[in-house]
């Protein structure tokens, strides 16, 4: 069973409705209990749901009788970790005119996340306003529940909060990674995105180029791509054009010479098989262990010979690593001959990196009052600002053959960019104004709609399609779906999306 199968296993297990009596039990304390209350009917139990910047509150409660008690249970969430409430003390208070009428303090969670108690109304009804703290050593919260009317004999009807139509409980919020944030606005600025490759910044890498016309012999160090060298690391030799047929006659040698030590190996290894059964002389077996020897000198005589040409002594010229770094490029082969000024080694020395992309969208070809450059690389969690990064392109120029226009970065920190890297880039231009703006993450890909989902109680959220807009490292703008201050799902889109299915249907995070 898949972690998703199982996942929406629980929560349809749970069988949670959004509508009256909640559909699931809080321990001894659950819905229906009491006072006396037994089974609860329409309009005879209250939720609220509230937020401040750090903790959430959802509270579902039987709706008070003057001079009785009523049962509560309450949810409490710390919101920059999902963290359910373990401990603290929540206090409800009764207030009219600003002062207290009634309160309650519960010091102890019945559950991980829970307050469940029973609580005494006020000794008279009427309208109260119901207050909510909640203090955890250094933690504290305080919430307006608003406005409540104690019944004088009976429970008063209250209307209850627009639920949304998908049921998410707490108790599986808290065992996933989730966070919701409200939709307001924030400073954004449109956008210039490009797919780019990542390259050494001009000035951040040296090239070692042939001084003479001759033959490239790389030393055994081979100066691969991505390989570190340090600085004067010797790591080729340039043999003077006129000892190319020396060269090319040694080179064959050393070839020659290792096949036949190879076939000198081989039979040696046959006659001491053959030997080891008798069916060969001694005299055999020393014969072919004086070939193996015979074989080896010839290999390293010749081997000596190219040592020797490809020495200063013998005019040859050394290659060295002009500073400490990395190898970004290598140019001819081994035995390959090369023009003067043929470039042989490039060794980027600097941190500073050059993004080079194709912008393909042609709404936008001044690159004036650039506000924010950012990247993002395929194995990061999200973009990252370039600090300090320069635009080299002031004006997109676009290409009638590829529909694209050049795009071109400097940045003196790479901020973990590796020379070689494709990535995305999107550079803000223009000044920032006030935009409606959800968390990037608070987007979730659906069929190919965009899509949020937002919080209308404690444990119901709903769907709604958005139009996006400009966007930057953390937000993007949402030009239609929602309004300022809903509550969106900026962390776990995707596990409410699961609750929501009736059958399997492919998503993914946008």
């Amino acid at each position: 069973m898949t972690m998703m199968t199982s996942l929406l296993l629980a929560i349809l297990g749970c069988g949670s409705t959004p509508s009256g009596g909640h559909g699931h039990d809080h321990g001894d304390h659950g819905h229906g209990h009491g006072g006396g209350h037994g089974e609860e009917e329409e309009g005879e139990s209250i939720a609220i749901t509230r937020w401040t910047d750090t903790h959430e509150l959802f509270v579902e409660l039987d709706t008070p009788v003057a001079g009785q008690r009523f049962a509560y249970h309450a949810h409490v969430t710390r919101m920059v970790d999902n963290h359910a409430a373990t401990s603290g003390t929540l206090s409800m208070r009764f207030e009219e005119d600003g002062f207290a009428v009634e309160s309650h303090n519960d010091g102890e969670v019945a559950r991980p996340g829970i307050f469940a108690q029973d609580a005494a109304a006020p000794g008279q009804p009427g309208e109260y306003r119901l207050l909510f703290s909640y203090v955890d050593g250094d933690e504290r919260a305080d919430w307006d529940g608003g406005v409540v009317t104690v019944g004088a004999s009976e429970a008063v009807p209250h209307d209850g909060e627009d639920e949304g139509e998908i049921s998410f409980l707490k108790e599986t919020q808290w065992q996933v990674p989730f966070a919701v944030a409200p939709a307001a606005e924030v400073e954004l600025s449109p956008t210039v995105d490009a797919s780019a490759v990542v390259s050494p910044a001009p000035g951040q890498s040296t090239v070692v180029a042939a001084p003479v016309e001759g033959l490239l012999a790389w030393s055994d160090g081979l100066p691969v791509v991505g390989r570190r060298v340090q600085r004067g690391e010797r790591l080729a030799a340039l043999v003077p054009a006129g000892a190319a047929e020396s060269w090319s006659r040694l080179q064959a040698g050393v070839a020659t010479a290792t096949a036949d030590l190879d076939l000198a190996e081989k039979e040696l290894a046959r006659v001491e098989d053959l030997r080891s059964r008798d069916l060969l002389p001694e005299r055999r077996l020393q014969e072919a262990q004086a070939g193996v020897e015979r074989a080896r000198a010839e290999l390293s005589a010749n081997r000596r010979r190219v040592s020797a040409l490809t020495s200063e002594r013998s005019g040859a010229m050394p290659i060295r690593a002009p500073a400490d770094g990395i190898v970004v490029a290598v140019g001819g082969a081994h035995g390959e001959k090369v023009e003067a000024g043929a470039p042989l080694v490039s060794v980027a020395s600097g941190p500073g990196v050059m993004l080079e992309g194709r912008v393909h969208d042609r709404r936008r070809t001044e690159l004036d009052r650039v506000s924010s450059v950012t990247v993002h690389r395929g194995d990061w969690d999200g973009p990252r600002v370039l600090p300090a990064a320069r635009v080299l392109t002031e004006r997109l120029v676009f290409d009638a053959h590829t529909l694209s226009a050049p795009l071109t970065v400097v940045a003196d920190d790479p901020a973990g960019l590796s020379v070689g890297d494709l990535v995305q880039l999107q550079v803000g231009v223009g000044e920032p104004e006030p935009r409606l703006a959800v968390p990037r993450t608070a987007v979730i890909e659906i069929n190919g709609q965009d899509v949020v989902f937002v919080q209308k109680t404690g444990e119901s959220f709903t769907r709604r399609r958005v139009v996006l807009g400009v966007a930057d490292p953390t937000h993007i703008e949402v030009l239609s779906g929602i309004e300022p201050g809903d509550m969106v799902v900026a962390e776990g889109g995707f596990d409410v999306h699961v609750a929501s299915l009736s059958g399997a249907l492919e998503s993914h995070r946008h």
